[in-house]
């Protein structure tokens, strides 16, 4: 099973301030994580700020919330984790179902304006 480190982090970007997901601003024509299809993936996801960040296509469950066992309300099938201020967590999920192209993004809407998406193929 592959293991994927994500970290959504203020930055540069084109000369000015924006909000990066790897280091990297959202390209629409950059693909930013392939899987195949029925692969089951981990990713580690670690915020500078607060993010909710959201997955298009795929819920998953929260394994782990900054290295311990989730909290009550982490139970159950999710799209969106809220991340609070350095705060990381380790979700599971299988990407089943359809083969695409994808979004995974910040939720708070300037985030999401100022560069905080990034490209997921299922193939």
């Amino acid at each position: 099973m592959r293991t994927r480190d994500f970290a959504f982090r203020a930055g540069r970007m084109n000369g000015g301030h924006g909000w990066l997901i790897g280091g990297r601003p959202f390209d629409p024509a950059r693909t930013d994580v392939t899987v195949p299809l029925g692969d089951t993936e981990i990713w580690r996801l670690i915020a500078d700020v607060h993010h909710p960040v959201h997955l298009h296509l795929v819920g998953f469950r929260i394994l782990t919330r900054g290295g311990r066992p989730p909290l009550p309300h982490d139970a159950g099938l999710k799209d969106t984790v809220s991340l609070r201020p350095g705060e990381s967590a380790e979700i599971i999920t299988r990407f089943d179902g359809y083969r695409g192209r994808y979004l995974f993004h910040c939720h708070n809407a300037e985030h999401e304006d100022m560069g905080m998406m990034a490209n997921l193929e299922v193939v």
